[in-house]
């Protein structure tokens, strides 16, 4: 009895002296690092920032750029679509694998444990001993030392992958948003111009009458009256032109929000006002708010991590490995103690020698997938300096454009008044009522197109700026310390 209790004492601290160990080994790994990280100097990967910087409101990263249109009926169809979108859910399941991916690389720190069993059947003999059946289990355990950081690294730089599709979710949203908040004011566009070419119609047919009378009563000859007929069959024309487009627009805002074909969708009689602009801020800020951006410099620190993964595959690799079966256990209940399986620990020792270059070509491809990322953030950056500069010119231009065309339009209605008095005189032919009647027209749309797209101008604004600002999600925490025999794993 005395002997049975020393023997499980002795098998006790010898599964506590290897565990201990394992683990030692383990939590000091993060002391040995053979490789310098690989870092990058984004300063150096794009030019020297613009000089363009314009007061803004300490609140605007907060502010909902959509609710500031003033348009309830939009912001209603902005959320939808954040939520319903296809491509948005497409985007959420691609960060749940890059979650997936971190899982996978963070099992790599834990050993892993496999069981088997084996039936073996003999035939021979007479009697009792004609034939037998003999049953066997048995469990096997490795566990890789993380020695020098390279399972670490890889964690980390899943991490990273994690950070850049998040930040990719926000693009998108910020992209369909867009998409969304551009396609609804077109619509409202497309129907004021159907509703322009309903009051053109009208307007042609007055005319039609007036001349049919000047006709009737000798005043003028029958090219008149065709001449109208085709104005008015000019402007049906256009109008089912106008038809065409309302209504395709109106389509791809139903497929933005997931509704297609079924929704409906009833467009304001009017266009919302331009909201007042509160500043763009500094190059920076939009560097600091642009989710495209974030995603880019995420993959740049990922790049950099897997290059550290490849140099350090060149490195030794410590391993321990052990096997326990119900031969070398006291009873059965003890397969499943997984501290048998200490017993029979052992460690190995393995470095690459010869691979064919594999290694170093890997180091090689992981160094120019960095340098790819680097030069996709540059690109990135650029355009991003481009889409501000051009959206805050065209702030300026568009602004003026549109007071040139309300004056225009001004001079036409005066003009058309007076040259409908003037052909109702005989003081006028019908070529110049009618081009005086489409001056006003084409005056009018215009109007309306140059305040449509100074909405979308001001929506490209607010994108090129980064929206509302990217704010890191609350749920990319770090996985819980893992316990596996009573140790804790970081």
């Amino acid at each position: 009895m005395r002997e049975r209790y020393s023997m499980q004492s002795h098998r006790g601290l010898a599964h506590a002296a290897v565990i201990a160990m394992a683990m030692s080994l383990s939590a000091c790994a993060s002391m040995i690092n053979p490789v310098e990280p690989t870092i990058v100097d984004l300063s150096e990967a794009v030019p020297s920032a613009p000089d363009w910087s314009e007061p803004v409101s300490d609140a605007l990263p907060q502010t909902d750029w959509v609710d500031s249109f003033g348009d309830e009926y939009l912001s209603q169809l902005a959320a939808k679509a954040r939520v319903d979108n296809p491509s948005l859910r497409r985007t959420v399941a691609q960060l749940d694998q890059a979650f997936a991916r971190k899982r996978v690389s963070r099992s790599d720190l834990y050993p892993t444990l496999g069981v088997g069993s084996t039936v073996r059947r003999s035939e021979g003999g007479i009697g009792f001993n004609a034939g037998s059946t003999t049953y066997s289990i048995g469990f096997d355990s490795s566990w890789e030392v993380d020695v020098v950081n390279r399972i670490r690294d890889q964690i980390a730089a899943d991490s990273e992958g994690i950070e850049a599709s998040a930040a990719d979710i926000a693009a998108l949203e910020l992209s369909i948003t867009s998409r969304l908040a551009s396609n609804w004011f077109d619509a409202i566009e497309a129907g004021l111009l159907v509703d322009l070419s309903a009051e053109e119609i009208r307007t042609q047919e007055r005319s039609l009458r007036l001349t049919q009378r000047r006709f009737e009563s000798g005043l003028t000859g029958s090219s008149d009256v065709r001449l109208a007929r085709s104005s008015i069959a000019s402007a049906q024309a256009q109008e089912q032109s106008r038809l065409q487009v309302r209504d395709a627009t109106l389509r791809g805002i139903q497929i933005l929000t997931r509704d297609y074909p079924d929704a409906k969708i009833d467009l304001p009689a009017d266009l919302p006002a331009l909201p007042v602009f509160e500043g763009a801020g500094s190059p920076a800020d939009m560097l600091a708010r642009r989710p495209d951006i974030i995603a880019a410099e995420r993959r740049i620190a990922q790049a950099g991590l897997n290059v550290d993964v490849a140099r350090k595959a060149l490195y030794p690799r410590l391993s321990l490995s052990g096997s326990v079966d119900d031969q070398s256990l006291n009873s059965l209940g003890d397969v499943f103690d997984l501290k048998s399986l200490a017993l029979s620990l052992t460690g190995s020792l393995t470095a690459p020698i010869f691979q064919g270059g594999q290694l170093k070509a890997q180091v090689a491809s992981q160094r120019a997938a960095l340098e790819i990322q680097i030069e996709t953030y540059a690109e990135t950056v650029l355009t991003a300096y481009q889409e501000v500069e051009n959206a805050l010119d065209a702030e300026k231009r568009l602004e003026a454009r549109e007071a040139a065309l309300r004056i225009s339009l001004d001079e036409a209605i005066m003009a058309e008044e007076r040259l409908e008095l003037r052909y109702t005189e005989g003081l006028a032919t019908i070529l110049q009522l009618l081009d005086a009647q489409s001056r006003r027209i084409s005056a009018e749309g215009q109007i309306i197109s140059a305040r449509a797209e100074r909405l979308s101008n001001r929506v490209r604004l607010h994108v090129a700026l980064g929206g509302s600002g990217y704010v890191r999600p609350s749920d990319l925490q770090e996985n819980p310390p893992v316990e596996i025999l009573g140790f804790t794993l970081p």
